[in-house]
């Protein structure tokens, strides 16, 4: 047998069957008869939204106070006062401190970011909460740690029920 001279003269690939076809047709059928939440991504779980934040790192539940009410009768407007225990030196300081509601359409909702020279690791701020839901504070220490606190909110009227 002779040795081609270039690929162009090499016999022509074996096309789909008729059988390849239709079964390649009926799967795109059953994928887009699914239904549009089964193919949108579960929203994540917070241990998940934690570990994205503190990347993998296990954060500690001290040196923070986490000030915000448990029970909210209008969930556009909730305050919310963090306190991180730090001396705020160039040694020893909070980097940042960001704030996860769960169950809101975007839930990281807030990050701070802090330096020696911000003085206190102490914020306020007002949150809008879609629904009742698990709310959490994390810091990040500029020693490479992270503390967090957290509370369960009950919301009596719901906010970010329009969309924004």
């Amino acid at each position: 047998m002779s040795s081609l001279i270039s690929p162009a003269c090499a016999p022509p690939e074996q096309a789909l069957s008729r059988r390849e076809v239709m079964a390649a047709g009926a799967a795109g059928l059953a994928l887009a008869a699914l239904p549009a939440p089964a193919l949108a991504a579960a929203p994540p779980a917070l241990a998940e939204l934690i570990a994205r934040i503190t990347e993998g790192a296990v954060p500690e539940r001290s040196k923070i106070t986490f000030d915000i009410p448990q029970l909210v009768e209008n969930g556009n407007s909730v305050d919310v006062a963090i306190e991180v225990e730090s001396p705020m030196t160039q040694a020893d300081h909070v980097r940042w401190i960001h704030i996860i509601a769960e169950k809101n359409p975007f839930p990281d909702v807030a990050r701070f970011h802090l330096s020696p020279r911000s003085g206190r690791a102490d914020i306020r701020a007002t949150l809008r909460l879609a629904t009742s839901q698990k709310v959490v504070a994390i810091a990040s220490l500029n020693s490479g740690g992270y503390v967090m606190a957290d509370a369960d909110i009950v919301v009596t009227l719901s906010a970010c029920i329009d969309g924004g």
